[in-house]
């Protein structure tokens, strides 16, 4: 099965990959997809536009929120949305409200994933944001 993110390295626009995601499945006659190929959609979406920060950042959180709604135990997206807010305050102005975001979001990481390859990191990230929170 070819994941999203190949179709998107294949050419295929941002914007069309989402609805393809909403589509998949429902040829035929055949029911909506489920939440979790709509997560993973919001997931590989919110990858993208995190990767062109300055210009996309917002749309990368809108993304990966969308993605925690479908799925809440969704860890992968949970850690991106983390760094995504991490990033986005350190960038602003030290926004409070969103490192406490952020550091919420770590959390919801290390609840679903405990061992994940990004426990580590997360633990460190959350050792930072509580540090500047304390400021």
């Amino acid at each position: 099965m070819k994941r999203w993110g190949d179709w998107l390295a294949g050419g295929l626009c941002l914007p069309a990959l989402l609805a393809l995601a909403v589509s998949a499945g429902a040829q035929d006659g055949a029911k909506a997809p489920d939440r979790r190929m709509q997560a993973e959609a919001h997931y590989e979406l919110g990858v993208m536009y995190h990767e062109r920060v300055f210009e996309s950042l917002d749309q990368a959180i809108a993304e990966y929120e969308q993605a925690v709604k479908l799925k809440p135990d969704y860890a992968e997206a949970h850690y991106n949305l983390a760094l995504s807010y991490h990033t986005k305050a350190k960038l602003g102005t030290d926004d409070r409200t969103l490192y406490r975001k952020a550091l919420a979001e770590y959390k919801l990481y290390l609840k679903y994933s405990p061992q994940g390859d990004l426990a580590a990191k997360a633990k460190q990230n959350i050792r930072a944001v509580e540090a500047r929170l304390r400021q």
